[in-house]
């Protein structure tokens, strides 16, 4: 392959694979070699032994991150005769009759599709994994962070009951952004943490270069001036970012795909405008794989372009070597942040480059304290300097999952044609590599006999459990092998050319943004799910489902910490100096740094948490327990009470002793996950208290804001 060396990762992997039987973790940056450093020893073990039993499964969390490390390991395997298969939802039958009738070599899949092969495939479940020997999960922090890390530690639990109870299968992590290393070794390793070696990149060290673009939209009186003076601000940031990019290849990030969507609309008009030949690409998850697809070969092939995306492109797709990333909007968290720009400076040499773009409110006369402190800028600053410094948010696995666990027990079923109470509590929950080792015997129970009562699921005479009416029809759902919830979808089609899916629907002759174009909505199949679209001259902005993201207590104290600063940051430009004068000024004045009660009005207090959304959530359930409404203002929780009552009612709180299932009422949305709507309101309480509620962390601040203030 006209490698003259190998990487040091790349060496100590060697080492790490080869002369020991532990389970290993890689933890180095994007473009770093870590899909080769694991397979390389991985690959000469199995080289003699690759036949009669898939060998290596390798895990990846998209199907687009499949297709792309199936291309490298396919390279690494021509010479071996070592077959190589996928298997996801747009692989042909053909090839995969291929693995079934041949299975050995490697296998690349997602978690919802080894959940199919349990489900619908349990006949062929002994030839395909009776050999396994290595289990491979790509980009291992975002199964740790999620719902879908839960019910792929459930499926490898599964995996090695086909092979008797197994521990002879090795498990290798790779990642680039694991916050906390304990977790990552608990989750491949729960008996034996420590057993789990971790091999970090020490070389992995860039020059990274920062510029923040700070833009106030201004405010007007009147809606529609409003709205005008809006759009002079973004299409100005548009100009800037033609101006940053054009000539290289780029990535932008955005949170929300509507501002995907619009940004993409504004770039392709300026350069337009500018007679350039330059493309503005789109990506996101929303969008075919068709178009994205085409996104990433055109990023691959080496022509100057720059694609503006959401999350989908964190991950490690091979997407060529990018010059610069962008930011657009505050970025929520330090690990994502830094995945995103790990996407950047991969050629030696190379320094990553990130700007960030931020568009600050012009606070209204009648705009209180918080809004003039232009958070969102506060947060950036925040979030970048954390990084700088080399910390990124823990991970936090769930520990009550009733949802996927639910998920779980029919998926075993279905496997099995039935299963007693007593095998489905040992495999889910008291296996020493269980997913679900928080829910005890009592609790499971209860999660059985509500399943039955909704009649998922019905008790034999010999004491099995087999699955009732709806349990057989949520399994012959295609929807059933994800956990995660998923929103109605409807086609996006144009002259019968699928664009992509959207979940909030427009009505007929409504204009419509997507994949970067313009488009007038002519018909709403209903029956077929189908929005049928033409080009058109109007624009309207998008609508697309999706959940806020969490901010972590660190941040928020960091913010804290940035607002009683003094020093300049030479990253920011003169707007954003300005800014983060003002945004000073304003702190200093109302004390919001020093002070735990901020009055706002002659009714109307700011109660200054600074604390992470998990305890947020926490003291906002306790308030309205109390019957106190309030607002959730990201550092701080604003009540209509004057400050001397809003003082009683916190002083109240950290003296009262919490109750976590009566708590667990007052917390909205009450299903987040897509089966928390099969159990009752008993498991919901218990669910909501023990996973979404940080009652250590509210007491924490709590007792913070009724300490009498420090004299200095």
């Amino acid at each position: 392959m006209a490698w003259t060396e190998l990487r040091p990762l790349q060496v100590e992997a060697i080492h790490a694979l080869a002369e020991s039987s532990r389970h290993v973790i890689l933890a180095a940056g994007t473009a770093s070699g870590k899909t080769e450093a694991a397979f390389l020893p991985i690959l000469s073990n199995i080289a003699d032994d690759a036949r009669g039993s898939v060998a290596v499964l390798y895990v990846g969390p998209l199907k687009a991150l499949i297709n792309d490390q199936f291309r490298r390991v396919e390279e690494l395997c021509q010479h071996l005769e070592v077959p190589v298969f996928r298997w996801h939802g747009d692989v042909s039958a053909t090839h995969k009759k291929r693995l079934i009738e041949k299975p050995g070599g490697v296998l690349l899949i997602t978690p919802e599709s080894l959940e199919s092969l349990f489900v619908n495939r349990s006949e062929h479940l002994g030839r395909l994994f009776g050999g396994l020997q290595f289990v491979v999960i790509d980009e291992l922090h975002s199964f740790l962070r999620s719902d879908r890390g839960t019910h792929l530690r459930s499926l490898l639990c599964r995996l090695r009951h086909l092979g008797g109870g197994s521990d002879e299968v090795r498990l290798v992590g790779l990642s680039a952004t694991i916050g906390d290393y304990g977790v990552a070794q608990r989750y491949l390793d729960a008996s034996d943490p420590r057993e789990v070696r971790i091999v970090h990149d020490e070389n992995g060290e860039k020059e990274i270069r920062l510029a923040a673009h700070c833009y106030v939209r201004p405010w007007r009186d009147d809606p529609q001036e409003q709205l005008a003076r809006v759009e002079d601000v973004d299409r100005r940031i548009a100009g800037d970012m033609v101006r940053h990019c054009r000539g290289n290849a780029n990535l932008l990030f955005a949170n929300i795909r509507s501002d995907v969507e619009e940004f993409a609309r504004l770039c392709r008009d300026e350069v337009e405008r500018q007679r350039l030949r330059y493309e503005f690409l789109v990506h996101h998850g929303s969008l075919s794989a068709e178009i994205r697809e085409d996104a990433e070969a055109i990023m691959k092939s080496g022509r100057p372009a720059t694609t503006i995306c959401s999350a989908t492109l964190e991950m490690g797709i091979d997407i060529g070597s990018v010059r610069m990333v962008g930011q657009i909007g505050a970025p929520t968290s330090v690990a994502g942040l830094t995945q995103r720009l790990g996407r950047s400076g991969r050629r030696e040499g190379e320094p990553r480059i990130l700007r960030l773009y931020l568009a600050c409110e012009e606070p209204s006369p009648r705009a209180n304290i918080l809004d003039r402190l232009h958070l969102d800028l506060i947060q950036s600053i925040a979030v970048i300097d954390l990084m700088l410094e080399g910390w990124t948010e823990p991970d936090a696995p769930a520990r009550c999952d009733l949802s996927t666990l639910t998920q779980q027990v029919i998926s075993i079923i279905a496997q099995h044609g039935g299963a007693t109470p007593q095998r489905l509590f040992e495999m889910l929950c008291r296996d020493p590599h269980a997913a679900f080792p928080g829910v005890e015997a009592v609790l499971f129970k209860r999660v059985l006999e509500c399943l039955r009562d909704g009649d998922l699921i019905e008790g034999t005479r010999e004491g099995d459990c087999i699955l009732g009416l709806v349990g057989e029809h949520l399994r012959k759902d295609k929807g059933f092998y994800a956990v995660f919830q998923t929103a109605e979808e409807y086609s996006v089609l144009h002259q019968r050319q699928l664009l992509g899916t959207l979940e909030i629907i427009p009505a007929e002759g409504d204009y419509l943004l997507f994949a970067g174009k313009r488009w007038q909505v002519v018909l709403v199949d209903t029956a077929h799910h189908e929005l049928h679209v033409e080009p058109a001259q109007g624009w309207k902005k998008p609508r697309f489902a999706g959940a806020a993201a969490g901010v972590h207590e660190h941040v928020r104290q960091r913010m804290k910490a940035i607002l009683r600063g003094t020093d300049s940051l030479p990253f920011l430009d003169s707007a954003g100096v300005e800014l983060l004068a003002t945004s000073r000024r304003v702190a200093r004045e109302a004390r919001v740094c020093e002070a735990s009660f901020v009055p706002l009005g002659p009714r109307r207090t700011a109660l200054m948490t600074w604390t992470g959304t998990q305890a947020q959530h926490t003291l906002l359930a306790m308030l309205a327990a109390a019957g106190v409404v309030c607002l959730d203002a990201g550092i701080a929780l604003v009540v209509d009470l004057h400050e001397a009552r809003a003082r009683e009612v916190v002083a109240d709180l950290a003296r009262r002793r919490v109750e976590p299932l009566r708590l667990g009422g007052f917390v909205q949305p009450r299903h987040l996950r897509k089966y928390d709507r099969y159990l009752n309101d008993e498991l919901i309480d218990a669910m909501i208290a023990r996973d979404r509620l940080d009652f250590d962390g509210a007491a924490r601040v709590l007792n913070r804001m009724i300490e009498p203030p420090s004299i200095a």
